[in-house]
This record gives C-alpha cells, structure tokens and sequence, in this order.
C-alpha cells in the first residue's frame, strides 16, 4: 500500500521524534517503555484476536 504525502509526512515526523527520544533518555528507560508496549500488545492479542489483527494491519501499513 503506497502512502500518500501526508502519511509519508507523519511517518517520517514520528521517525525523528523516536530517533531524537533514543538519543536523549538512557537506554534502561527507552527499552523498557518498549518492553511493556510489545508485551502489552501480546497479551491483548491473546484476549481479542480480532483487536489484533486490527493492530497488526496497523502496523504494516506504517512499514510499507
């Protein structure tokens, strides 16, 4: 799926906030925050297969 220039815009804005947020916070605090996404992520993928794949569809739209 192609991204029109809006949605390239705020991909590539939300790129550099999380480039700039890893090189300014120590990487205990990033790493967690990611941790607790991802298994927060699984653990309503275990409840609602359809709340899932949702996320998931989401999620590769951002990475085409």
């Amino acid at each position: 799926m192609a991204l029109n220039k809006e949605e390239k815009a705020e991909r590539l804005k939300f790129v550099r906030f999380w480039a700039n947020y890893i090189k300014t916070h120590p990487n205990k605090v990033w790493s967690k925050q990611q941790a607790t996404l991802i298994n927060s992520v699984m653990k309503t993928s275990n409840k609602d297969p359809e709340l899932y794949l949702k996320i998931k569809s989401i999620v590769a739209r951002y990475k085409a």
